[in-house]
């Protein structure tokens, strides 16, 4: 087996249960909620900052990485969210400034908040301080991730499985689809991208009632197992469970 920088941010079942936000006093509930709301604010402002759309993907996963690594607790979801959005940009060879940035996220939080939608002011005290803040995440990011910021998304096997499979090309959107609301959950620290392309085609082809060579297995030919395609499908089945907030 090759083994690569990346796979360090896989983790077992066991070290997400004693993330350091559990460990923190943070209930389970509580840290799916918080990953779900930071995961909303990179895409909402993904679509505000006209970034293409592997910049939310990309924010998403290093969001998770990071709340592997550090507590909610400690970390405000806002501003983590806001960096791992500017750090993505920039990855993804896209970058927004971080003016631009923080005047997304404070529109953004007048909005969730029921306040006028004010303009940031760029002079003020209030803009320099958001700015330090914005810029000292960043480094803790990047720190806490050894400056290993390369992320592989399921998104770019999903449309080679499907045409391997000799599947209808309707279920490349749905598959797309559900891959982006994978990373709504910490998927992107259980299992390779492989494994979590694998899962979405399979929900895809449930969805469309559109069956799947068994004989021989077809996911062995995507370096996937099965147990990991079911628990794909169980983590999204439980996030399209969750209340609507």
């Amino acid at each position: 087996m090759i083994y690569t920088a990346i796979d360090t941010f896989y983790l077992t079942d066991e070290q997400l249960k004693n993330s350091p936000s559990r460990r923190d006093g943070i209930d389970e509930a509580t840290e799916t909620t918080l990953q779900i709301f930071g995961c909303d604010l990179i895409q909402e402002s993904e679509i505000l900052l006209k970034l293409p759309q592997a910049v939310m993907a990309t924010g998403q996963v290093l969001f998770h990485r990071f709340y592997c690594k550090k507590s909610f607790a400690r970390f405000k979801v806002k501003m983590v969210a806001a960096s791992c959005v500017w750090l993505a940009s920039k990855l993804e060879e896209c970058p927004r400034k971080a003016r631009q940035v923080l005047i997304v996220f404070h529109r953004m939080e007048c909005r969730r908040e029921n306040l006028p939608i004010e303009h940031l002011d760029t002079s003020s005290k209030e803009y320099v301080d958001l700015k330090a803040d914005l810029i000292r995440t960043e480094r803790h990011l990047l720190k806490e991730m050894g400056f290993i910021c390369h992320v592989e998304l399921p998104h770019k096997f999903i449309s080679n499985y499907i045409a391997i499979l000799g599947m209808p090309d309707e279920l490349i959107q749905e598959a797309w689809n559900l891959a982006n609301d994978s990373l709504r959950t910490t998927l992107c620290l259980r299992f390779k991208s492989e494994v979590v392309a694998c899962g979405v085609v399979y929900a895809a082809a449930r969805r469309f009632h559109i069956p799947l060579p068994e004989n021989p297995p077809w996911w062995k030919a995507f370096d996937a197992d099965k147990a990991g395609i079911d628990e794909v499908c169980r983590v999204l089945a439980q996030l399209y469970n969750l209340p609507n907030k």
